[in-house]
C-alpha cells in the first residue's frame, strides 16, 4: 500500500481510459448519474463542445470539401468538494483529482467508475489508457535552494545563464514495455498553475500550491498505453499499474533523495 507523503508535491491527477463510441450515451445517463451518486460524486452538469471536422483526401467538390462543426457532449460527475470528478464522453472516462492520496485509492475509484459503465453500457473494448501527475518543487525550507530538490539533467542552463530566468524547459519521451513515457520540467518564477489542455472545468486545487509563488518546477509526467484490447477491469488494473510504475521511476529520476526527504 502506497504511503501519503507529508508534504507531498502533487497536486493535479489524472487518468483516462478511451473505450468504444457509444453514441447514444444521453439515452444511459439516468441510470450512470443514479450509480454515480451512490459512490458519493452527486454534483452533475452537461456541456456541449463545438468543434471543426476537416474532411480527409482531396477528392470531392470544393463545397465537400468545407469543414462542418460537430457538436459533442461531456457530462460531469464531481464530489461535494470539488476536487475530484469524473468526465464522461461518448468514448472516454477522465478521473481527476487535486486530493491525491495514494494511488491505490485513486486507482480504485477509477475502477469503480469503469465498473459502472460497463454495468450500463456493456462496453465492448479499450483502446487507450493513460496516466499522469502535475508535481510542483518548490524549497521547503527557507535555507534550501531549487537546485538542491532537482537533479542537474533537467536544470539545463537555468542557474548558469546571466538575468532572470523567464523559462527552462526539459522533456524527454520514452517507449516502455508498459508503454510511451513523456516527463516535461518546467522552470518558472510565479505562480502554480495547470497546462492549456487541462484548464477545462479542473478541481479546486489546494490553497497551498495557489498560494504560494516564486521560483518553482512544474514537473508533468505522462504514460499512456495505446492498443486495442476487449475491456476487461483486471487487465486495465494492470495497465494502469505498470503506468503508474513508470511515472514513479521517472519522477525519482527527477528529483534528487534532498526533496524526497523533506517531503517525507
Amino acid at each position: 500500500m502506497g504511503k501519503k507523503m507529508r508534504i507531498a508535491p502533487v497536486y493535479y491527477t489524472v487518468a483516462q481510459v478511451q473505450f468504444n463510441p457509444i453514441l447514444d450515451l444521453d439515452s444511459y445517463l439516468p441510470s450512470i448519474q443514479s450509480n454515480m451518486r451512490e459512490k458519493r460524486f452527486p454534483d452533475f452538469k452537461h456541456e456541449v463542445h463545438q468543434r471543426f471536422v476537416f474532411p480527409l483526401g482531396t477528392g470531392g467538390t470544393e463545397q465537400s470539401q468545407v469543414p462542418s462543426l460537430s457538436r459533442q457532449s461531456r457530462f460531469y460527475f464531481g464530489d461535494m468538494a470539488e476536487r475530484t470528478s469524473f468526465l464522461l464522453e461518448t468514448n472516454a472516462i477522465t478521473l481527476q483529482t487535486t486530493a491525491y492520496e495514494t494511488f491505490e485509492s485513486f486507482l480504485q475509484t477509477l475502477l469503480d467508475g469503469l465498473k459502472i459503465l460497463n454495468q450500463v453500457l456493456q462496453l465492448d473494448f479499450v483502446e487507450r489508457i493513460g496516466l499522469r501527475y502535475l508535481d510542483a518543487v518548490h524549497p521547503v525550507n527557507s535555507s534550501d535552494k531549487l537546485e538542491d530538490y532537482l537533479t542537474p539533467q533537467v536544470l539545463g542552463l537555468a542557474n548558469k545563464l546571466p538575468g532572470e530566468l523567464a523559462q527552462s524547459v526539459s522533456e524527454t519521451v520514452t517507449l516502455t514495455a508498459a508503454g510511451q513515457l513523456v516527463s516535461r520540467v518546467t522552470i518558472r518564477s510565479g505562480g502554480i498553475g495547470l497546462p492549456d489542455d487541462l484548464a477545462t472545468r479542473p478541481p479546486t486545487i489546494d490553497p497551498r500550491f495557489t498560494t504560494w509563488t516564486g521560483l518553482h518546477a512544474s514537473v508533468d509526467t505522462d504514460a499512456a498505453f495505446v492498443k486495442r484490447e476487449e475491456f476487461d477491469l483486471a487487465a486495465i488494473k494492470s495497465r494502469l499499474t505498470a503506468l503508474h510504475d513508470i511515472i514513479e521511476q521517472s519522477f525519482k529520476a527527477t528529483v534528487t533523495d534532498h526533496a524526497l526527504a523533506a517531503w517525507a
